[in-house]
């Protein structure tokens, strides 16, 4: 038998012939039939082409080479020994022999160092694809290499510095117990014993090694070749002497081109999708299925691609049915086992461990549903990282057991047992965070950690593969259940498993927990995605996949420099093969080419421009020679750098609804103001409502301390508060707000009497100081700063105390009159506030319980001891702040403002931070006021307003300048600016009386 090429220049021709071919073969209903495809892709497409034309595409099997080798291999006997070739066992063998050969070839011996398992872990997997690469393209040098000789191509000497390849070559073969030469000889042989009739279709280049097994069947029972007019298969049909027909059909044109120069990735999916949707509205025949996006690197825009065009948006691309790029192919449940078995070697995080117990394979099992509650108890129980003291010691701190997983986790159950005021006898205090309603998931929590502990000391020991294989089973019978819909990657998982017990099976070789997560993953690398092509989506693929396949559409997106041609040249530490050597780069231009030539339309995105400052780049230079090798003229459009821009509005308009709201807001605005300007000028004028009838002082100070947030509360329902977040390291120091803690329970223990020792057994028990010696000092510091603080505020607090009843009615015209009820506690005639804190804000509640008594006739002096700095200061002091209105009426036009505010404040915003508002009070009173000191960003560099809070960053930009643009509305108070107002009214001579 012989070998027959069919050429046509249309898609549609190759399958009418491949359809007349298999009719005539199938005459016999029993007879089966083989057409071999470039991909597996390809062979979905394919057969349902073929089930079109003849009704039913039965008894008819479309492979891939790789395919066709492992079907031959199992006729043959061999199929064993080409899984090993091709899996992880040879991985291992290169491994043993890399070891054997360190001492005769330094070249290797750094890599078989045993200090670097990982290091030689990562050379065996590159020298054992090197060894398949050579298979692939050079067997007739492995052969000789098997054979004993040392020579490289053409007899030549190897060079120095790779002369230790064929000693490596044959003690992995030996320690594999492979020959794959002789494999591939016995594959040869079944294909020449083969009888089914086979076709190849579309098949562009191939390896020596498939070469081989073309040429078997050829010989057998022979071989019909379909391929397009301008493929790369002069490589394997000449040296096959197979006979070539001239094309069945006239050529086609060449399909029209428009480029879309663009700026970066984001902007290129953006232009895509609005293109994309221009041409099913241009023609209503268009389906997704006809059309296909190429990118040579799909990873670089999955997410990108995946949220431009996943459904439910404005946007009618969104219904164009892509299919999606980013984790199609994600096998979570390998992902959680590979996780899993690195927990031990690890320092098993509260983040880390976190993100995998809310993985979908841990999650659905043990019923951690909700993110937010299992983060929560995380956070609130001290957990920072290690599962317990026995894990702890591989990191040399196993004297250490605060804040792991195993303290953390009993402090919960404490919190369920006992209150946290109640002394467990353990050692350790229970968390106020747990409830009655949070014990399933703290049980869940509890028993999945028992089982994570049990899994790292079961597998501390090194085993072989097929030992590993037995204890990953376990490890999915313990911790992993999937979803009805999800079971196909339990399913993966467990076939990927006996494939390896299978091919490992009787291997001395040991392997350490880490390594075989490594093979696991690696190995989960190699098997093969699941075929989403021909389900009637818009297929997004790389460059090569579905080559060939007459699309009506077809979009290239991401072709730049580095992706085609690329990079050449061969593997690494690969012997020069000279010609016989495959040229990458010419490739994938014939793979970009045979897309874009298949294909009645062609749509290319490209960058054009930088997407940082618009500056012109330079093209991709795959793109102007792909046009230049269609010989057409392309129609190439510029494109805005952004969504908004007025000119995508311009015919051809964008299809972006949102996009044009956003132009269209922007024209409106004038360009002279903000987004963050307009929400904060339609928050100021808002309508005035009800007022209260009765407000207490706790009241009127949280109001004043934030009333941003106050409005948001109140007027939207949104309560803003940071999430829990756990966190990852031990404390060695107590800083910012942990010493504050510290300090400030050291100062209420000496206001109520307690003893210093109680408070830092609170905090041990909590595990909220720095383990050991370094809690002592940490602890010490804070004391000292507490002890300095009550120095100057004990003799005060200690002073005669006098209660009085606060219930002042204030008259807010035209608003109506509000009754101020509440308690204030006086100290030797002052209304005394001790606290650590270093802010402004402390200075409000002395300053309201000193204004309401004031105003009642009892004139008071409010006084907040506090840490603090002098002008031009650097270092923190303790300071006596006096805040009061000595005369009543001034206090009670003062509260009458505070009163207004609040009133007001209900309703609508106003845009009165409380630090920069008491700083310019203050700077006011003290004539120091500069206009040049209130400008630029807020930070820690400016000391008026050192870091704006998350609410105001809803109103204001970065930039103090902006609290001087508003002015005054008819209900504010006088002034130049309505903050300006709004400081003078509510803190105006704040500090009007004197520090002592």
């Amino acid at each position: 038998m012989a070998l027959d090429v069919i050429l046509a220049h249309h898609w549609s021709t190759l399958l009418d012939e491949l359809a007349d071919r298999l009719r005539t073969l199938h005459t016999d209903p029993f007879t089966r039939g083989r057409v071999i495809v470039s991909s597996r892709a390809t062979g979905r497409v394919v057969s349902q082409e073929v089930a079109q034309r003849l009704g039913i595409s039965a008894g008819i099997s479309y492979v891939t080479l790789r395919d066709l080798a492992r079907e031959l291999a199992d006729g043959a006997g061999v199929g064993r020994d080409l899984s090993r070739w091709r899996g992880t066992p040879l991985d291992l063998a290169t491994w043993e022999a890399v070891g054997a050969l360190a001492e005769e070839f330094p070249a290797l011996a750094h890599a078989a160092n045993p200090e670097r398992p990982g290091g030689r872990r990562a050379v065996s997997t590159r020298l054992a694809r090197l060894q398949r690469w050579y298979l692939d393209h050079a067997p007739d040098l492995l052969q000789t290499w098997l054979d004993g000789a040392d020579d490289g191509p053409g007899g030549v000497d190897l060079p120095e510095h790779l002369a230790w390849q064929p000693e490596l070559v044959r003690a992995t073969a030996l320690a594999l117990e492979v020959d794959p030469t002789e494999t591939l000889a016995a594959l040869a042989d079944a294909a020449r014993r083969d009888t089914t009739p086979t076709l190849v279709f579309a098949v562009d280049e191939v390896t020596a090694g498939d070469r081989t097994l073309l040429q078997a069947l050829a010989e057998g029972v022979g071989l019909v070749a379909l391929q397009p007019v301008g493929a790369r298969h002069a490589g394997w049909v000449e040296p096959l002497g197979g006979s070539v027909h001239d094309a069945l059909d006239l050529p086609s044109p060449p399909p029209t081109v428009a480029i879309h120069d663009s700026h970066g990735p984001a902007r290129q999916v953006e232009v895509l999708r609005d293109e994309l949707t221009r041409a099913f509205v241009a023609d209503e025949t268009l389906e997704p299925r006809d059309v296909l996006i190429v990118c040579p690197r799909p990873e670089r825009y999955a997410h990108l691609l995946d949220a431009a065009f996943a459904p439910g948006g404005a946007h009618p691309g969104r219904t164009l049915r892509v299919q999606p790029v980013g984790g199609q192919d994600t096998n979570d449940v390998l992902d959680a086992v590979v996780a899993l078995l690195r927990l031990g070697d690890g320092r098993a995080t509260s983040s880390g461990l976190l993100e995998l117990l809310l993985s979908p394979p841990l999650a659905h099992r043990w019923g951690f549903a909700d993110r937010e509650t299992v983060t929560e108890l995380i956070a609130a129980a001290g957990i920072r990282w290690g599962l317990d003291a026995q894990h702890r010691a591989s990191f040399d701190l196993g004297d250490v057991a605060q804040n792991t997983w195993m303290r953390g986790l009993d402090r919960l159950l404490v919190g369920l047992a006992v209150s946290p005021t109640t002394d467990s006898g353990l050692g350790l205090t229970g968390t106020d965070a747990v409830g009655s309603s949070d014990l399933s998931t703290v049980g869940a929590l509890s028993e999945v950690l028992s089982r994570i502990r049990r899994l790292v000391a079961t597998t501390a020991a090194p085993a072989t593969v097929p030992e590993w294989a037995a204890r990953t089973r376990g490890l999915l019978t313990d911790l992993v259940g999937v979803g009805w819909d999800d079971q196909w990657q339990l399913f993966g998982l467990t076939r990927l498993l006996a494939g390896l017990q299978r091919d490992h099976l009787g291997g001395e070789t040991t392997l350490t927990r880490h390594e075989f997560a490594h093979l696991l993953a690696d190995a989960g690398r190699r098997l093969g995605s699941r075929v989403a092509a021909g389900n009637g989506s818009l297929m997004v693929a790389r460059l090569g996949e579905l080559s060939h396949v007459g699309f009506r559409l077809v979009a290239l997106l991401g072709v730049t420099d580095d992706a085609v041609p690329g990079r050449g040249g061969s593997v690494a530490d690969a012997v020069d093969l000279g010609e016989a050597a495959p040229d990458e780069r010419a490739r994938r231009q014939a793979q970009l080419f045979a897309h874009a030539s298949a294909a009645e339309k062609l749509l290319v995105v490209r960058q054009r421009f930088s997407s940082h400052t618009n500056d012109e780049v330079a093209p991709p230079a795959a793109i102007d020679w792909l046009v230049e090798r269609l010989g057409v003229e392309a129609d190439v459009r510029t494109h805005p750098s952004t969504a908004t821009a007025d000119a995508n509005f311009i015919k051809p308009a964008s299809f972006d609804t949102r996009a044009l709201r956003g132009a269209r807001a922007r024209r409106g605005a004038g360009g002279t103001v903000g987004r963050i300007a307009r929400r904060r000028d339609q928050a100021r004028r808002r309508p005035v409502g009800a007022i209260p009838a009765q407000v207490t002082l706790t009241q009127l100070e949280r109001f004043l301390a934030d009333p941003a947030k106050a409005f948001l509360r109140s007027v939207a329902g949104i309560p803003l508060y940071q999430s829990a977040a756990v966190q990852d390291e031990l404390p060695l120091d107590l800083v910012g707000l942990e010493k504050w803690k510290v300090v400030t329970a050291l100062v209420g223990s000496l206001q109520s009497g307690a003893t210093l020792q109680s408070v830092i057994d609170r905090f041990q028990s909590r595990e909220e100081l720095p383990p050991g010696l370094l809690g002592k000092v940490a602890f010490d510091e804070a004391k000292a700063d507490a002890v300095r603080l009550w120095n100057e505020a004990g003799p005060r607090w200690q002073r005669p105390i006098t209660d009085h009843a606060v219930d002042i009615e204030v008259d807010i015209p035209p608003l109506g009159r509000v009754r101020v009820v509440d308690s204030v506690r006086c100290r030797g005639g002052e209304a005394l506030t001790v606290t650590a804190s270093k802010g402004a804000s402390r200075l409000v509640r002395p300053w309201l319980e000193a204004l309401a008594l004031t105003a009642l006739g009892l004139p008071t002096t409010g006084r907040a001891v506090r840490f603090g700095r002098l002008p031009n200061t650097y270092e923190d002091q303790v300071l006596a702040t006096g805040v009061g209105e000595p005369d009543r009426e001034a206090a009670r036009a003062r509260l009458s403002a505070v009163m207004r505010a609040y009133a007001l404040g209900q309703h609508r915003l106003l845009p009165v931070p409380l630090t920069p508002a008491i700083a310019y009070a203050d700077a006011q009173a003290a004539g120091t006021f500069r206009q040049a000191d209130w400008t630029g960003p807020t930070d820690w560099t400016t000391r008026v307003w050192p870091g704006m809070e998350d609410s105001w960053r809803l109103f204001f930009d970065d930039d103090l300048n902006e609290l001087f643009v508003d002015a005054p509305l008819a209900e504010d108070p006088q002034g130049t600016s309505a903050f300006e107002a709004w400081a003078l009214a509510l803190y105006g001579n704040m500090q009007g009386v004197a520090d002592e």
